[in-house]
């Protein structure tokens, strides 16, 4: 039987109600500040989105001068890790700028080239640089290491909506860490592979990071329509442990997506 989707006529907060797993969610339309969440703060595994906080904290060890993103960094074989990404089916001695590594951990979400950018910048500092931007309830716990991190996604990193949302309002206005550095940052973004969760049903220009771990599914977009920005994030759990294009979660974010930018862009 073919699904039903019902975000054309359903609002985010009730697509969130009778949600069978657990969510939580938040969006702002720039444009007229009208905001919408669920659950904002509470908090939440990220998976993958993280990756979006390791790329600002490379950018802040840019502006400072202490990295540059022409640096050619070569991968070692201890580099490489199983999971999302290509550089780990490439081989060992492969050379690349730093900004090419930082494109692959977004666009993707290479796993290797996440713990390459990891070891360079090193985690303290990427979680100095999550504090210094005023994402309190934000950390990044561990590199990837599947063998540490076992099934509990909550010991690579964690989060919550409100957070992320505030990250997205920095990067679409130009300001977290320079107007440079968010010009960068989500011109990555906006190369990123992976569309078909809160932007399964936009066919709008959008950037931005997902994240997903069996179980688990998370995201955080930036949508243009008509000159009028959009910001949102959503991380939602459920009993769908595939990965197939029609994982339930992922139909969900795709219909909570489409419901919340009606949300946000109604008269």
């Amino acid at each position: 039987m073919k699904q039903e989707h019902c975000s054309s006529r359903s609002s985010a907060i009730e697509l969130a109600k009778n949600w069978s797993g657990d969510v939580a969610f938040a969006g702002q339309n720039l444009s007229t500040g009208k905001r919408i969440s669920w659950q904002a703060d509470k908090s939440t595994s990220t998976a993958s989105c993280i990756k979006l906080q390791i790329l600002i904290a490379l950018m802040n060890e840019v502006e400072k001068g202490h990295q540059s993103l022409d640096t050619m960094i070569t991968v070692k074989a201890s580099d490489l890790v199983v999971g999302s990404g290509v550089l780990r089916y490439l081989s060992p001695g492969v050379t690349m700028s730093l900004l090419d590594v930082a494109t692959l951990m977004i666009v993707l979400s290479d796993n290797s080239a996440t713990n390459i950018v990891i070891d360079l910048i090193g985690l303290g500092t990427i979680n100095r640089v999550i504090s210094d931007i005023g994402l309190k309830s934000t950390r990044l716990v561990n590199r990837i290491d599947f063998a540490r991190l076992g099934s509990d996604s909550t010991r690579f990193a964690v989060s919550t909506a409100d957070d992320f949302l505030m990250t997205l309002i920095a990067i679409a206005e130009g300001r977290l860490i320079s107007a440079r550095s968010s010009q960068v940052i989500r011109e990555i973004m906006s190369r990123q592979h992976y569309v078909d969760l809160l932007a399964r049903r936009l066919p709008y220009a959008v950037a931005g990071k997902t994240g997903f771990v069996t179980n688990f599914r998370g995201d955080a977009v930036i949508v243009e329509r008509d000159g009028q920005t959009v910001v949102m994030t959503a991380f939602a759990r459920g009993d769908d442990p595939s990965f197939l294009p029609d994982n339930a979660i992922a139909i969900f974010l795709g219909d909570l997506g489409q419901a919340l930018f009606n949300d946000l862009t109604a008269a």
